[in-house]
Order: C-alpha cells, then sequence, then structure tokens
C-alpha cells in the first residue's frame, strides 16, 4: 500500500516537471516586445504593462528614467539571445527569469529579466542590465 503512494507522488512530481519551462516562449516573445518599446521610446507604455510587484518596487518616474538613460547610451535594440532561464514559484507566484544577452547600437549588455506570468501571459516584474557601455562618457 505504501508503495502504492509513493508511486503516484513520483508520477505526480514526473508530470509537473514536464510542464516545466512550456512557458519561457512566453517570456521571451514578451523580451522582444519589451526591446520594441525601448526602442520606439515607449518608456512609460512599458512600465504601465508591468506586474503589480513591479509597480510596487519602483514608481514609474525612476523606471522611465532607467529605460531612458539605456535607450540613450546603448542605443537601438539589435539582437539578442536567451543565455539561461528559470521556471519557478514563489510565494504563490509563477515567475520566469531570463538572463539574456543583448547587442545594442552601441555596446553589448547582460539582461536579467523577470517575468510574472499568469494565464499564460507574461507581465515584466523584475529588470536588471550590466554593460560598460552605460559609465562610458
Amino acid at each position: 500500500m505504501q508503495f502504492r503512494g509513493f508511486a503516484a507522488l513520483v508520477m505526480a512530481g514526473a508530470l509537473a516537471a514536464c510542464s516545466m519551462g512550456k512557458d519561457v516562449p512566453v517570456a521571451e516573445q514578451a523580451t522582444k516586445q519589451f526591446h520594441a518599446m525601448l526602442n520606439a521610446g515607449q518608456s512609460e507604455a512599458i512600465y504601465k504593462a508591468t506586474a503589480p510587484g513591479m509597480k510596487a518596487a519602483t514608481s514609474q518616474g525612476d523606471f522611465v528614467k532607467l529605460l531612458d538613460a539605456v535607450h540613450r547610451k546603448l542605443g537601438a535594440f539589435q539582437s539578442g539571445e536567451t543565455q539561461g532561464w528559470n521556471d519557478a514559484w514563489n510565494n504563490g507566484r509563477h515567475l520566469i527569469t531570463l538572463n539574456y544577452h543583448a547587442k545594442y547600437a552601441r555596446g553589448e549588455a547582460n539582461e536579467t529579466f523577470v517575468y510574472h506570468i499568469t494565464d499564460h501571459k507574461a507581465a515584466l516584474y523584475g529588470y536588471n542590465v550590466n554593460s560598460n557601455a552605460l559609465i562610458e562618457n
């Protein structure tokens, strides 16, 4: 009897593991949209579309200043690719983190995007950018 319960638990865990990462393409598409909006100078619209957790962590003014500085210093986004990802549940939130390497007109950057996934839709929950081009000039 105990073996059956253990086997059922193992099977449930295996099925749950199969769904890990299924929303990564949703997050990658959201990253493409982020960069298109950044190129278009739509920093305020990016902020307005963020998850409530992002809005609680930073003000619109501060976030817009950051994005405007990234756009001004790095120039237009040209290309990029996901270097790695993490799909996790944290305090009842489904979060996908993308580690992203981006090429901009005036330099390269390593970006980290954290998306809150709800009903297979991604809302930006966190953003970090690291680039030497941001501190030069």
